[in-house]
C-alpha cells in the first residue's frame, strides 16, 4: 500500500470499532434498523473526514477496508465492539461489561485516543459537532452521558446532504 492508502486503512480500522459500539447501543436501546443504518452512514462520513485530516486518501473509506470492514463490525453478531454497545444500551455499566468479558473490545480505548487525535489535528472549536458520533461514544464511555442521551442527540441532528467531497 502507498502511504496515502495506508493512512486510510489504519484510521478506518480504528474508527470502525467506535462506530460499532454506537451501532450496538442503537440495537441495545431498540431504536431499529433504520436508526442504526443512519448512524453507521454518518459514522462513515466522520471516518472519511478523519482520514483526510490525517493525510490519507478518502477513497479508502469506500472500499473493503473502510465500509466493508465497518459493516461487518457494526452488523455482525460476533463483533466484540458491537456487543459492548448492545450491553451499554441495555443498561449495563462499562465496568460490569469489561469485568465480565475475557475478550478485548478495542473501540473502548480507541474512542478516547481518537478524540485526542481530533483535538490535536482539527482546527477550530466545537469539534464535537464535526465528529458527533466519535465524541458522543467517548462521552458515553466516560460516563458523562447515558447511551440514550447520546443517541437521542445524534438522532435529533438536522438532516443534511452527506458530505463526500474531499
Amino acid at each position: 500500500l502507498g502511504p496515502f492508502l495506508q493512512v486510510g486503512v489504519e484510521v478506518g480500522g480504528a474508527v470502525k470499532n467506535v462506530i460499532a459500539i454506537a451501532a450496538g447501543m442503537c440495537e441495545g436501546l431498540g431504536l431499529g434498523t433504520n436508526a442504526m443504518a443512519a448512524l453507521v452512514t454518518r459514522g462513515c462520513t466522520e471516518m472519511r473526514k478523519l482520514v483526510v485530516v490525517c493525510g490519507g486518501e478518502p477513497s479508502t473509506v469506500f472500499g473493503l477496508s473502510g465500509v466493508g470492514d465497518t459493516f461487518g463490525t457494526c452488523f455482525g453478531p460476533l463483533s466484540r465492539n458491537r456487543q459492548v454497545g448492545m450491553r451499554l444500551g441495555r443498561g449495563e455499566t462499562l465496568e460490569e461489561i469489561l469485568a465480565s468479558s475475557s475478550e478485548v473490545a478495542e473501540g473502548v480505548a480507541t474512542s478516547r485516543a481518537i478524540t485526542k487525535l481530533v483535538e490535536k489535528r482539527v482546527k477550530g472549536y466545537r469539534r464535537d459537532l464535526k465528529y458527533p458520533i466519535l465524541f458522543g461514544v467517548a462521552a458515553i464511555l466516560d460516563g458523562k452521558i447515558t447511551p440514550r442521551e447520546g443517541l437521542e442527540r445524534l438522532m435529533e441532528m438536522p438532516l443534511r446532504v452527506e458530505d463526500f467531497s474531499r
